[in-house]
């Protein structure tokens, strides 16, 4: 008798990457922009990786995704499933193996202060992938705890966490340089989202002067925040370096108390490799950081 045996159906390749990437992103447009691909796309992928699973693979009604259970279990397989299947063609091409180093940035230092660095590192190590998210602070940090990221240079509170290298942040007051004199009304604040940084730090220091406030503009982007400052539709704290020429900076004579300053941190694993130590020195160099 020839038994017949229930064939498991086999995991595409591509709806894995796709997976990997949606789950480490978190988000469907973050993912789209790594992928050259479109959100709807994507979606369609993840549903067809559903429907080969048997169950769903995130929890929907959620501005970040997260994974279920099966999902988390599925992450581990398929980074080891892509993982080998790349060493293997390597191999059989005899190309050496790439080592894929993943960045997390604050927005100000990607678009422009590391991008140097960055550049020539991948000249001189031609088998080394680099892969770069831009984002909030807290928001890489928690996904450089979670293993996500293998370095990262994020904004933080003086000593809040422990860092390879850092560096001081200053802090200032700033408002558009066509209002030379500000109301003693209610201060109009250009803030970030909700848990972003310098946003509880604005209102903490104008209670404590018992000023009253209101929020006008709320951005996730700097670039966001610096455009609506200087075209006075608020105040808002950031650091001294993020001062544009359209910019005002204002003082404690005017009500406008100092914030405690912050500082730039650079977090890498102990136990990362030698590439990895490599990179994170050359970015302590341009920036002159303090180990």
């Amino acid at each position: 008798m020839i038994g017949i045996y229930k064939m498991n159906p086999l995991l595409n390749l591509v709806l894995l990457k796709t997976f990997v990437t949606v789950a480490e992103t978190g988000n469907f447009t973050v993912a789209s922009q790594h992928l050259n691909s479109t959100q709807s796309t994507l979606s369609q992928q993840i549903q067809r990786l559903e429907a080969l699973v048997g169950q769903p693979l995130f929890v929907r009604g959620h501005r970040i995704l997260t994974l279920t259970e099966t999902g988390e279990v599925l992450l581990s397989y398929a980074k080891n499933i892509l993982a080998l299947n790349d060493t293997f063609f390597m191999k059989i091409t005899g190309n050496a193996v790439i080592q894929t180093i993943r960045l997390g940035f604050p927005e100000d230092l990607a678009s422009g202060q590391v991008t140097p660095t960055l550049a020539a590192f991948m000249q001189a190590n031609p088998n080394v992938r680099l892969e770069v998210t831009s984002g909030l602070s807290r928001q890489l940090h928690q996904r450089y705890q979670h293993g996500e990221l293998d370095l990262i240079i994020v904004k933080q509170k003086k000593g809040e966490f422990k860092s390879d290298y850092h560096w001081p942040e200053p802090l200032c007051w700033l408002t558009s340089n066509q209002y030379k004199r500000l109301s003693n009304d209610s201060v109009p604040l250009v803030v970030f989202p909700e848990n972003g940084l310098y946003r509880n730090d604005m209102f903490k220091l104008l209670d404590s002067e018992q000023r009253p406030w209101h929020i006008t503009y709320t951005c996730s982007s700097l670039a966001g925040i610096q455009s609506a400052i200087a075209d006075g539709l608020g105040v808002s704290l950031l650091p001294l370096r993020a001062k544009l020429p359209q910019h005002r900076i204002l003082t404690e004579e005017e009500g406008f108390p100092a914030a405690q300053e912050m500082e730039i941190a650079m977090h890498f694993q102990a136990n990362t490799s030698d590439t990895v130590t490599q990179l994170a020195e050359k970015l302590a160099q341009q920036l002159g950081a303090r180990e």
